[in-house]
C-alpha cells in the first residue's frame, strides 16, 4: 500500500509541474497546481467520494478512480471554462484539453494501468445542450472542491 501512495504522489508532483506549464487564469485564491495537489489530496479519503455521489466506493487501486469528470470540470470552472477548455470523454473517462496548446489535462489518469487512449476522445456536448446534466455536474463539482477545501 505505501508503495501505490508513493505512486500516486509522485504522479500529483508530474500534474502539478504540467499545471504549472499551462497558461490559465485561476477565478479563486487557488492557482491550478494547488488544485491539483488539493484535489488528489480530497481523493485519498474514502468520505470525499461519499459525499460528492452519495454512495461508498468500492476498494480501487488508485484514488482518483471515479473523480475524472466532477474534477476536471471543477478545473474548467475555475480556470477559464470554455475559453480555456475542452471537456473531453469517451464511454467511460472525462478529461480536459487545453485550447491553445492542445496539451492533455488529465487530473485522474493515474486510474488506468495502461497509457490512455485520448485520440478517440469527443467534446462533452451537453456542456452546452443540457442544463440540467450541467447544473447535477456544477454541484458535485462544488462539493469536490469544498471536501478539498477550496470553497
Amino acid at each position: 500500500m505505501a508503495s501505490k501512495l508513493k505512486s500516486y504522489d509522485a504522479a500529483t508532483k508530474k500534474l502539478m509541474l504540467q499545471a504549472q506549464d499551462l497558461d490559465v487564469s485561476c477565478d479563486g485564491s487557488f492557482s491550478l497546481p494547488e488544485m491539483v495537489f488539493l484535489l488528489r489530496e480530497s481523493f485519498k479519503y474514502k468520505l470525499t467520494y461519499k459525499r460528492v455521489f452519495n454512495e461508498i466506493l468500492r476498494n480501487t487501486y488508485d484514488p482518483a478512480t471515479g473523480f475524472c469528470i466532477v474534477s476536471s470540470y471543477y478545473i474548467y470552472l475555475h480556470t477559464g471554462g470554455d475559453k480555456i477548455w475542452r471537456l473531453v470523454h469517451n464511454p467511460a473517462h472525462w478529461w480536459l484539453v487545453h485550447r491553445q496548446t492542445g496539451n492533455v489535462f488529465d487530473i485522474t489518469y493515474t486510474q488506468f494501468n495502461e497509457p490512455f487512449p485520448y485520440e478517440i476522445g469527443t467534446d462533452e456536448v451537453r456542456l452546452k445542450t443540457d442544463p440540467e446534466f450541467v447544473k447535477v455536474l456544477r454541484d458535485k463539482a462544488l462539493i469536490l472542491g469544498r471536501s478539498a477545501g477550496m470553497e
